[in-house]
């Protein structure tokens, strides 16, 4: 997070010249617009409907590291009832013990209204928690929990709406500064692997350090006595985990062997795809203040890290960003996942563009969602359809690290409103975005972390679901009155281990389009979205077809489906194709 572009400086002169009136319309501050009548809607409906829950980071005059980076959660159906249930990733004091500090949080959903359940049926884990994934370890259906810490990680089995602490039987209780965490099977053998994203080595005695703070090469920064988080380039990095699963839920540590050991990471989202089609998951790793990671799927239980060669370890002007929330989504129609990367202050939120033979090229600036991020610090961030047209838009999270940054920079603040990217749907020349968060009802501003997506409430609509550091959690309800728009989401059950079908691809062809999706539920910033695949139709009121493939090599096509439908799959109940 070291890089001030000269937009920074601007925003600065800007600032310290006038009143709060001068800044430009970017930057992340008070901002309310007369807003447009639009059929959609977000609103906040967290507290009315049961989801009553504040986040501790334990912040302290000591400023220890991991009070500003913590925040996040899971949408995820944990009783199998077919709604999403919500975990909330607590914090609290650094030091104090763990029986002191807040647990962890799991809400149940009940037809839309949720209510907190005692010590979260098992999973309450009062370690200092980061991060969150979700997954079938052991191929009972139930989705199991893994949780990320700055301390001890923690798996939780789900034994029939029960947890089941198994962190050390398992072999997973990883001890390193965990942050985002990812379930999938990237060895292809039916069930899932567990992969770690960890951040720095970090020690509490760290704090009393003469420790270089975020933003210090700003010149406001000269005289300010006040003590500022330390910035990650004052620690070395960790290696990032990767846990092979031997199909009975007992995890093996093959991070060296798969060539995914590194030292020099400081692993903060991490992100399953096939990128380059050719049937295995490969994984991307957003790293703060080091170059990205991108490693390839070998086929024989290896990884190729090709970040740099393929263009997506650095910015656009070949400089190391604060890579923090990342996700893939084919946003152009092209077939070809592609990758967004949010970043810090000064540093814009990059859009890798899949261009094929394993190249990306950045069309950050050209699609519209680069010079608008500039002054925001982005954390969460998700590709999903809100309006339901067929093309996925883009929802980013933001909050500053600094709980004293307007001492610092009057062209920014610690808390920020959220943005939300509509998708222009081009077929001719480059995709663009618009930012219309704030005509869709997104004006809140928190200090924002972790993001998740999915339909909680069933009206087909995709909600979003924010965790905050310090603060309470949104969850915000999308509210579409268009009655001509259609949709389609897809709930896959697979053969083996791997009940959820985590890695398939499914391909619609629906409106003369063709939409192409992966099931993954690890994504964002240190969260869980739902493994429900949606899909927008717009006014069509049927799909002409589905095909599904899946990671066993079976791949299967379904015709003419109904749309405003929760379709199950089971594998290999379609037509067989080759």
């Amino acid at each position: 997070m070291t890089a001030y572009l000269f937009f920074t400086s601007c925003l600065f002169i800007i600032a310290c010249s006038g009143t709060s009136q001068d800044l430009p319309d970017t930057a992340p501050s008070n901002q309310r617009e007369e807003r447009p009548h639009s059929p959609i809607t977000f609103v906040d409906v967290a507290s009315d409907i049961g989801l009553r829950w504040q986040h501790d980071n334990g912040a302290s005059a000591h400023k220890y590291f991991p009070e500003t980076m913590s925040g996040g959660g899971a949408f995820f159906d944990f009783d199998n009832d077919g709604d999403l249930d919500v975990y909330a990733v607590n914090g609290g004091t650094l030091d104090s013990s763990m029986t002191a500090r807040p647990p962890n949080a799991l809400f149940r959903n009940d037809r839309g209204r949720f209510s907190l359940l005692d010590k979260a049926a098992g999973a309450e884990d009062r370690s200092y928690g980061m991060g969150v994934a979700a997954g079938d370890i052991d191929g009972d259906g139930d989705l199991d929990l893994y949780i990320a810490n700055f301390g001890a990680n923690a798996l939780f089995r789900n034994d029939d709406s029960q947890f089941t602490d198994i962190s050390q039987t398992s072999a997973t209780d990883d001890t390193l500064w965990g942050s985002s965490c990812a379930f999938a099977d990237y060895d292809r053998d039916g069930d899932l692997d567990l992969y770690v994203a960890n951040y720095v080595s970090y020690a509490l005695t760290d704090a009393n350090r003469d420790n270089t703070p975020y933003m210090s090469d700003m010149n406001s920064y000269e005289g300010n006595t006040e003590k500022g988080y330390p910035h990650p380039a004052n620690f070395p990095g960790s290696p990032d985990r990767l846990f092979r699963n031997d199909g009975t839920g007992v995890f093996e540590d093959v991070s060296e062997q798969a060539n995914i050991y590194d030292e020099g990471g400081k692993g903060l989202g991490v992100v399953f795809a096939d990128y380059d089609q050719d049937g295995w998951p490969d994984v991307y790793i957003a790293n703060d203040a080091v170059r990205n990671f991108l490693y390839r799927n070998a086929q024989n239980g290896t990884f190729v890290e090709g970040a740099s060669l393929a263009g997506v370890a650095y910015g656009q002007d070949g400089q190391m960003e604060a890579g923090m929330g990342v996700d893939w989504g084919d946003y152009d129609g092209d077939s070809l996942l592609d990758i967004t990367v949010t970043n810090f202050q000064a540093e814009p939120n990059q859009l890798y563009h899949n261009e094929g033979n394993q190249f990306f090229s950045i069309e950050t600036f050209t699609s519209g969602t680069g010079m608008i991020t500039l002054p925001y610090l982005g954390f969460g961030t998700q590709f999903i359809d809100f309006d339901h047209d067929g093309d996925l838009d883009l929802f980013t999270a933001n909050g500053h690290v600094l709980d004293n940054v307007e001492k610092i920079d009057r062209s920014t603040q610690y808390p920020q409103r959220n943005l939300l990217f509509r998708n222009d749907g081009s077929s001719n020349g480059p995709v663009r975005f618009e930012e219309i968060g704030l005509q869709l009802g997104l004006t809140s501003e928190q200090v924002s972390r972790g993001t998740a997506s999915g339909d909680y409430d069933g009206d087909g609509d995709v909600d979003i679901l924010v965790f905050n550091t310090g603060e309470t959690l949104n969850l915000f309800r999308n509210d579409n009155e268009a009655t001509d728009i259609n949709w389609l989401w897809v709930d896959l059950r697979s053969n083996g281990g791997n009940s959820h079908g985590v890695g398939a691809r499914l391909i619609l062809a629906a409106n003369g389009m063709e939409q192409v999706r992966e099931v993954r539920g690890s994504r964002s910033y240190l969260s869980q979205s739902d493994y429900r695949v949606h899909f927008g139709l717009a006014d069509a009121q049927r799909a002409d077809w589905l095909e599904v493939h899946w990671l066993s090599g079976l791949k299967e096509r379904y015709e003419q489906l109904e749309s405003n439908q929760i379709l199950r799959i089971e594998e290999g109940s379609g037509q067989p194709i080759p």
